[in-house]
């Protein structure tokens, strides 16, 4: 069953890029959903055809959740942050899915200066949790390092599809089935002679059913799809005796 948030920790990091600061780790719990629009969304992942069973049970999730953890307070290297980002890895490849995990593995990869796989991890984490400061932060200096400049042009789609990129999943989700519902509502008070009103609220509905239902639709194709990051630590080198 997937987790969710519970409290934040305050950790500084090194130094990102021109004097900001990689934004701390969350923690969170490992109970159940928050609530009922959380229930919503992790209920339509489920249903979908390729999800993961959990393979393992809340105790030994919360243990490698929390060793993760430990190894990202006491990290000092990028090695060290790489081994965190596996550990985080761990949750995910048993089937773990919510925005803190994918936000804290997306900050152990920024650290390990896996930049591509951090703005993907990132990226999966505003699914979950929507627009959110310390998101917004990290991507952003993932994106000055990758490209090393200062200056951080975000795309033109983030402005355009600003519902997709600004509500989390779950919200997106509620507002969709909201709308159908409604669509369906007016529509039959409609047949039923209260006509007053209803063409407006069925456009308004369907218009929202569109723009919510595709983006719901984007966001289930993007996790189905999703890679597994390759985290694996270069071995040491090999010291070849001579006889």
């Amino acid at each position: 069953m997937p987790i969710t948030i519970a409290m934040r920790t305050r950790i500084t990091y090194h130094e990102a890029h021109e004097g900001q600061t990689v934004q701390p780790v969350k923690r969170i719990c490992s109970l159940c959903p928050a609530c009922l629009r959380d229930a919503i969304w992790i209920f339509f992942l489920l249903i979908a055809p390729g999800t993961t069973c959990l393979a393992l049970d809340i105790s030994e999730r919360t243990f490698i959740w929390n060793e993760a953890n430990a190894i990202m307070e006491s990290a000092s290297i990028p090695d060290d942050f790489r081994r965190a980002a596996q550990t985080y890895q761990k949750l995910v490849d048993a089937g773990v899915r919510n925005g803190p995990l994918f936000y804290n593995l997306g900050t152990a990869l920024l650290q390990a200066g896996r930049y591509d796989n951090a703005l993907d991890a990132l990226a999966r984490a505003e699914r979950y949790l929507g627009r959110q400061p310390d998101i917004l932060q990290n991507m952003s200096i993932a994106m000055a390092r990758k490209q090393k400049t200062p200056n951080v042009e975000w795309p033109w789609y983030r402005i355009l599809l600003f519902w997709h990129f600004n509500l989390s999943g779950s919200t997106r989700t509620v507002i969709a089935v909201s709308a159908f519902t409604l669509f369906w509502l007016a529509l039959t008070l409609s047949r039923l002679g209260l006509r007053r009103g209803m063409n407006v609220v069925v456009i308004l509905s369907l218009l929202t059913i569109v723009a919510f239902g595709s983006s719901m639709a984007t966001t289930w194709h993007q996790e189905k799809t999703a890679r597994r990051y390759i985290l694996d630590l270069p071995s040491a080198p090999q010291i070849k005796m001579q006889r």
